[in-house]
């Protein structure tokens, strides 16, 4: 009965939502970042899950904003594979004397109407998901960007504007983008994610560790911008945002947002509590930011971070192999270890880029849920055995912790 109860529930939901409709924004330059976040926040978008009408709205949307302003846009199409559900990434470009890219990223997605497997923190509540900090006020951040270089003359760097889709799916779309293109084009990477509800001027600032020329770059930056924010630093270029995608390429990033909220992946997530001004004072830090990046034609020198499972992405545990593991669960019966972090156990025991972990000491690894499990049960100085398939060839490292 309450199976019944449910599917009955989803269905009116569906259709009174589908029922509903909104008109699309006047595009162009004077399109404001409220529009943006309304339009992609609104209940007729159903919350925007990946491979759903309100989805592929969304990117309708932005590919119709960025044709306005003259970017010659792209929709990438790719498949999540979990579900087997297709949806777009979104990206136009401006060009730059060296050839090379800054890019400046969003996801549009979001978790529909809910639910248990969907990432809801209210999973037993079916309701549209809008999704308006999290993450409408992050391409409102892209699309504030594309406005001002749209027509800009005379970059060192041109600029890729891109809104990723799956990223509540894994991070899929950033994924798939950035195996997708070639890494040496590409001088950093900018990612907005929750920049909808800036309190006292603060911002997290991630990625700081991730070239060694961020300090000038920062410093130089807040100075243009007056000094307006007040910016906590985060060193690590991993985190459970689309940046890491980049990361894993060896691509300095920036990780910028204000932080979640308690209506974090829940319906309370609307248009109606976001500070939009705030929205364009994060995008004009970030447009000084990017003007600092200009100044290096040669473009940044990348640096490693401390290990991934350390991150909040991966629930402190008391030890690390030292590893950027795939999320996105591209991998069959094993985890993929997408970045082995020089120095680090895994690295050490002989690790590579690429290798499937399929056992933890007696643990059999299914997805990244057993493996984080398996991580659990470590303790400091413990001898690891831990089963790879490197290609075809199945080997057992020792991981010393």
């Amino acid at each position: 009965m309450k199976r019944f109860l449910l599917i009955i529930s989803l269905s009116v939901v569906a259709a009174v939502v589908q029922a509903q409709q909104i008109k699309m924004p006047k595009l162009g330059k004077e399109l404001t970042s409220r529009e943006i976040v309304e339009y992609l926040a609104s209940d007729a978008l159903q919350g925007r899950l990946g491979g759903t009408k309100g989805d592929t709205l969304a990117s309708d949307f932005i590919y119709a904003q960025m044709k306005k302003l003259g970017l010659n846009p792209v929709k990438q199409e790719f498949t999540v594979k979990r579900g087997n559900v297709v949806t777009f990434n979104v990206y136009g470009k401006v060009e730059g004397s060296t050839g090379k890219y800054i890019v400046i990223g969003a996801h549009y997605d979001h978790l529909g109407l809910g639910g248990k497997e969907i990432g809801s923190r209210r999973p037993d509540t079916v309701a549209v998901h809008n999704g308006a900090d999290d993450n409408a006020s992050g391409v409102a951040g892209v699309l504030h960007l594309a406005k001002h270089y749209a027509k800009e003359k005379n970059l060192e760097h041109g600029f890729i504007f891109v809104a990723f889709g799956a990223e509540e799916r894994g991070i899929v779309g950033s994924k798939h983008f950035a195996e997708n293109m070639d890494p040496k084009s590409v001088v950093a990477m900018v990612n907005f994610d929750m920049i909808g509800n800036l309190r006292n001027n603060a911002i997290t600032l991630g990625g700081t560790g991730t070239a060694k020329e961020m300090d000038d770059i920062i410093y130089w930056a807040e100075k243009e911008n007056w000094n307006a924010l007040k910016i906590t630093r985060s060193a690590q270029g991993h985190g459970p945002s689309d940046h890491t995608s980049f990361y894993a390429k060896n691509i300095p990033v920036f990780y910028i947002t204000t932080g979640a909220t308690e209506d974090y992946h829940t319906p309370d997530d609307d248009s109606y509590k976001i500070r939009f001004g705030g929205i364009d004072s994060v995008a004009n830090f970030v447009k000084c930011l990017v003007n600092q990046i200009q100044k290096y034609p040669q473009g940044l020198t990348f640096t490693e971070t401390g290990s991934p499972e350390a991150s909040p992405m991966r629930g402190g545990f008391k030890v690390s192999l030292g590893l950027m593991p795939d999320v996105t669960g591209q991998v069959e019966n094993g985890l993929r270890a997408d970045m082995v972090v020089k120095g680090k156990p895994a690295h050490k025991a002989g690790m590579k880029n690429g290798d499937v972990i399929v056992q933890v000491n007696d643990i059999k690894i299914k997805d990244i849920e057993v493996y984080m499990k398996a991580l659990g049960t470590l303790e400091k100085g413990d001898l690891v055995k831990v089963k790879v398939l490197r290609g075809a060839e199945e080997i057992v490292l020792n991981v010393q912790l």
